[in-house]
């Protein structure tokens, strides 16, 4: 019972990595923050070019990708990598929500006596959509998120959809806002056996596949 409990600790903490940033960018009407200007390019909803669509979409890819990066990444380090996909304005806040989550998740494995280098995260990117928006195009990504922890029960799997805000900024396609949801979850299975996490660390270990195999 105590191993269950601690991965599923671990499961809404590595999940959280993702789905915190569904509260980043969003400020009271009344809050006074400093912006950073982007230098966007603009381009109306209706004339966005096919070539367009196609790269927004592959850069939102490539960004849910990275989560098994971000969630190893240090601080200073997972701040850059964070800035280096998303636009001025909007990559400090993301950073930092992140970083919160992820500290909070390395606590919370600590006071569990799990070793923090034992996680492995993957997520996967299945299938995307990309459709002109006011401001660009807006991305979504279904995916599914693979967490193991030797010594603690079965690995996991947290199946979401995330949608990606994305920009055109100095000629590359940056995220402008982040948000996620569960689902849709297939069923596995009914003879379906669920192997140690142990048994997913070589696979996990293994190079992702490039972007450009989803359809």
């Amino acid at each position: 019972m105590r191993r269950l409990t601690v991965f599923l600790a671990v499961l809404a903490a590595v999940a959280a990595i993702g789905v915190v940033v569904s509260r980043a960018g969003s400020h009271e009407s009344g809050e006074t923050t400093t912006a950073t200007v982007d230098q966007r390019e603009p381009r109306s909803a209706s004339a966005q070019p096919a070539d367009d669509l196609e790269a927004a979409r592959d850069a939102a890819v490539a960004a849910v990708a990275l989560t098994d990066d971000v969630a190893r990444a240090g601080f200073i380090s997972r701040r850059e990598l964070i800035e280096s996909f998303t636009t001025p304005s909007y990559g400090p806040t993301l950073a930092n929500e992140t970083s919160e989550a992820v500290t909070a998740m390395l606590l919370d494995l600590g006071e569990r006596d799990v070793d923090p280098a034992d996680l492995h995260v993957v997520e996967q990117p299945i299938s995307a959509r990309a459709e002109a928006s006011a401001d660009g195009v807006r991305v979504s990504v279904w995916s599914v998120l693979i967490v193991a922890v030797p010594g603690t029960g079965p690995g996991r799997q947290v199946w979401r959809t995330v949608t990606l805000d994305m920009v055109k900024v100095g000629g590359r396609w940056l995220v402008d806002h982040w948000s996620s949801e569960p689902g849709p979850t297939p069923s596995p299975a009914a003879e379906a056996a669920f192997d140690d996490a142990k048994a997913f660390v070589e696979p996990l270990g293994w190079p992702p596949a490039t972007p450009s195999v989803v359809r």
